[in-house]
């Protein structure tokens, strides 16, 4: 059953969205209510609490004395289907068919948490290098990046290149000395024109998946948790059939 959702949503405006076409980001201060985000922080935690006891795998970065700078989670939603069901995840759905005007779809999430001092900064990368199943959805797509608590700049603040969006892949290589190939970075591009964006709890920044985008390293005294969330147009008959065919399709409840 959908929650009823505030009544005074900032809905975005026509500077927005002219802001959103040109620069391929855009930061929300008070997107949602701090009690919101601590329903979903509290689900997050338990995930990653869970996680961090079993150990690291290969989203998880280490130092060279074995301490995590770096936790990530892939389909939190999955594992944890309340979080569908949270205001947060709810507004974000609704925010980004205003901000594209049509409707969208869920797509995918993951957390990230960046340990407190030690916390990795993450490379320059164009989230369309990890679409390879369905990059015709790239186009019309949104993601949400929703901090857990205050970020300044050097909590771990996101990085933007606006205008990077324009439909250009650029290079990706492996980040030398990583064993994992999904920790990569972006190449052939001039890195002047970026942008630090600290947010506050309870704002989101909103980026295309192909926008130049990473972040600084958390040298704060407070680990720096954010859930990601993507939306996209659905999917037409064709590309649900093909998809279908594939056996890509995982049943993901709205408990």
């Amino acid at each position: 059953m959908r929650i009823t959702v505030p009544t005074s949503l900032p809905l975005p405006t026509s500077d927005d969205r002219t802001a959103w076409k040109q620069l391929g980001y855009l930061a929300v201060p008070g997107l949602f209510r701090r009690e919101a985000i601590a329903e979903v922080e509290r689900l997050l935690d338990a995930l990653l609490m869970e996680k961090i006891a079993s150990g690291p795998d290969d989203w998880t970065q280490l130092r060279d004395d074995d301490r995590a700078t770096s936790v990530e989670i892939l389909g939190t939603a999955q594992l944890e289907p309340r979080l569908m069901a949270s205001e947060v995840f709810q507004l974000c759905e609704i925010y980004a068919a205003n901000l594209l005007g049509m409707p969208m779809e869920f797509v995918f999430d993951h957390v990230i948490r960046k340990t407190a001092g030690i916390g990795a900064g993450t490379r320059w990368h164009q989230d369309t290098y990890y679409e390879k199943g369905e990059p015709y959805r790239n186009t019309h797509r949104v993601h949400f990046w929703i901090p857990m608590a205050d970020v300044p700049l050097m909590g771990g603040a996101m990085r933007y290149i606006p205008g990077t969006h324009g439909g250009k892949n650029f290079e990706h290589q492996i980040i030398p000395g990583k064993a994992d190939t999904h920790y990569v970075m972006a190449t052939g591009f001039d890195e002047s024109a970026a942008m630090d964006v600290p947010i506050a709890c309870g704002g989101a920044i909103l980026h295309h998946p192909r926008l130049l985008h990473g972040s600084g390293p958390n040298t704060s005294d407070q680990q720096r948790t954010a859930w990601i969330l993507q939306f996209a147009t659905p999917r037409t008959l064709t590309q649900k059939l093909r998809y279908r065919s594939k056996g890509w399709i995982k049943a993901i409840s709205r408990a």
